[in-house]
């Protein structure tokens, strides 16, 4: 199973009612899981710490954030490269250990942005002096919003939106709705995507990329998507089962 976690796991920094003991259910059957999430502000080993406060059990090789895909990404095709980051610690750690060279410069060749909330307007000068110069422009994400204890909050996308509409340049939009991160995760799983379930908050980030791979797709109703958002839905992007949290799911 590929788990999202915003929205499905936790809420914030609030876990989701009956997540932790289900896992163990999950696991104690045999049963294999990744953690994935569009949320690059923590590294792999961090989410692995928040799990860990909440009684879940992970490995940071369970985990597949956008920033640990977004250097895989420029290890395999830009080794070595130098990077201007929008974004905050954990994805400027992962960059750094895939061997690119974080710079706050606008000679560089790659603009990477992440959620970052304390995004500023000279951030937002420097990214663009660095793409009018040539850099090249990779997201992690495009996530309008994220949920937390207090509602939704804008998403990394709010920035990638505003760096797009100033440089006049689309980004590579690495994170979910492609496919890649579905893709990697099935690779680090070891699994096909028949023998895999994804379970999302979202129907356009988690359910359309599932269903494009062919894997068993899996709706939970905690975080931004609510019941009445499926009224009227068609087929093709209806989720193949919906449930209201990821513990209502009975493990056989």
């Amino acid at each position: 199973m590929i788990l999202d976690l915003d929205g499905v796991v936790y809420v914030g920094n609030t876990p989701v009612e009956g997540t932790a003991e289900f896992l163990r259910r999950w696991r104690e059957g045999g049963k294999k899981v990744m953690f994935v999430t569009n949320n690059s502000s923590l590294s792999r080993e961090d989410y692995a710490k928040k799990l860990g406060r909440m009684g879940i059990e992970a490995s940071p090789q369970e985990i597949l954030t956008s920033g640990y895909l977004a250097a895989e990404y420029l290890r395999r095709r830009m080794p070595d490269a130098k990077v201007y980051v929008v974004g905050e610690r954990g994805l400027k750690e992962e960059l750094r250990r895939a061997g690119m060279r974080v710079l706050k410069r606008e000679d560089v060749d790659c603009v990477v942005v992440g959620i970052d909330r304390n995004f500023d307007y000279r951030k937002l000068e420097q990214a663009l002096r660095a793409l009018q110069r040539g850099a090249k422009f990779l997201a992690t994400n495009a996530d309008p919003t994220y949920p937390t204890e207090g509602g939704l909050l804008p998403g990394a996308g709010a920035i990638v939106s505003a760096l797009s509409f100033s440089s006049g340049k689309k980004p590579l939009i690495l994170g979910k709705p492609s496919t890649r991160m579905y893709k990697m995760a099935l690779r680090l799983l070891g699994t096909k995507p028949e023998e895999t379930g994804a379970v999302g908050d979202r129907l356009d980030l988690d359910v359309v990329p599932a269903k494009k791979l062919g894997m068993f797709s899996i709706l939970v109703l905690s975080g931004v998507t609510k019941g009445k958002d499926l009224e009227g839905l068609g087929k093709e992007g209806r989720p193949d089962l919906v449930l209201n949290r990821i513990s209502d799911m009975v493990v056989g």
